[in-house]
């Protein structure tokens, strides 16, 4: 029996156009820093308990490398200035920040998961 409806409704791929490799590479590289800057985060917080004040450097460079990560992996994945600047003012929120990481995390894994990246623990390989 034959499948063909001539009635059924064309269908198209609308998926999302593919990435250039360029864009791919950044959001890659962006992940990572992103993930160094969420260890960064545990790793200050251990530190201020048994270090005192050297921990808050730990904490000093976590926050600035997620500044830089967050504001390349916007980037990398084509959100507007709005959304970018948004994003960065959550940053500065002490707990709002670090789920601001991980979320963005996640976003980064799917993306280079669809581009055919293998993304483990400490970022994405091809």
């Amino acid at each position: 029996m034959n499948t063909y409806n001539p009635y059924e409704a064309p269908k198209a791929d609308i998926a999302a156009p593919p990435a250039s490799d360029a864009d791919i590479e950044q959001v890659a590289g962006a992940q990572k820093l992103i993930i160094f800057s969420i260890l960064g985060y545990f790793a200050g917080a251990a530190a201020r308990t048994f270090l005192g004040p050297v921990g808050l450097l730990v904490v000093l460079g976590a926050v600035l490398a997620g500044l830089v990560g967050t504001f390349r992996l916007c980037s990398g994945l084509g959100y507007s200035m709005p959304v970018r600047v948004i994003l960065i003012v959550l940053m500065f929120v002490p707990l709002v920040s670090l789920i601001v990481l991980l979320v963005l995390n996640a976003k980064a894994t799917a993306r280079l998961r669809a581009a055919g990246y293998h993304v483990g623990l400490l970022g994405a390989t091809r």
